[in-house]
């Protein structure tokens, strides 16, 4: 699929950000204005680079967030996203739940925003379209897959990949990626399911525990809407 620069005033309100001085940020938030998306879906005030510049190399690759461990999104644009302040409040989000990664395609993170909550495999999507397993996943698991590892979180199975032409032509292939704020003990962590065994994915992360699942939508909640971009 192929995305062109075609702003819209609808998401008038990420021109707001304090990453403006930043031009990989600027890139990254022209992709998302492509998109077309309502503004009402967006809070400013989140936003976050994780670029070389904004986010220097002397700066940790693992925080911790309500006692678990997570992997900084280096190289990705994060743009914040409304969060329920009911939903914050009660649960004490920001302080008890920990930080995980969910790859997903641009209609479905679409449809999650407006929704309200995340989807399973078979649920309509905005285009009156259901849910599907991505190819290469587990046929057969209505499961909401997370990963505390963005490496994990960006692979093909999980992240659609899209091209984006950028206002002066040059072309990307672009990703997107939610990070979330999970509930403890309401998921289950499994071994990678991609076919890569012992090889590596993360640095950070050991394929041995790599791969959460839940049958628990609310459980997830999206706060940051993570962009990246690869000069094709």
């Amino acid at each position: 699929m192929s995305i062109s620069r075609a702003p819209t005033p609808r998401v008038k309100a990420i021109v707001l950000s304090a990453f403006n001085h930043c031009r990989w940020f600027k890139l990254c938030r022209e992709y998302v204005q492509a998109l077309g998306w309502k503004d009402c879906f967006f809070r400013p005030a989140h936003d976050r680079c994780y670029c070389r510049k904004c986010y220097s190399l002397p700066l940790p690759d693992v925080i911790s967030a309500a006692g678990e461990d997570y992997v900084v999104p280096r190289g990705w644009a994060g743009f914040g996203l409304q969060v329920d302040t009911t939903l914050v409040d009660y649960h004490n989000l920001w302080e008890e739940w920990i930080v995980t990664y969910h790859g997903t395609s641009t209609i479905a993170a679409e449809s999650i925003l407006a929704h309200r909550q995340f989807l399973l495999p078979g649920d309509t999507l905005l285009n009156g379209k259901p849910l599907s397993i991505r190819p290469g996943h587990i046929p057969g698991k209505a499961h909401l897959y997370t990963s505390p590892s963005i490496l994990y979180a960006s692979l093909n199975v999980y992240s659609v990949r899209y091209n984006f032409t950028d206002s002066s032509g040059k072309k990307y292939e672009a990703k997107i990626v939610f990070q979330c704020r999970q509930k403890p003990k309401t998921f289950c962590v499994q071994a990678e399911t991609v076919g890569r065994g012992k090889d590596p994915i993360c640095p950070f992360i050991s394929n041995d525990k790599i791969e959460y699942y839940t049958v628990n939508r609310s459980s997830v909640v999206p706060y940051r809407l993570l962009v990246s971009l690869k000069e094709l």
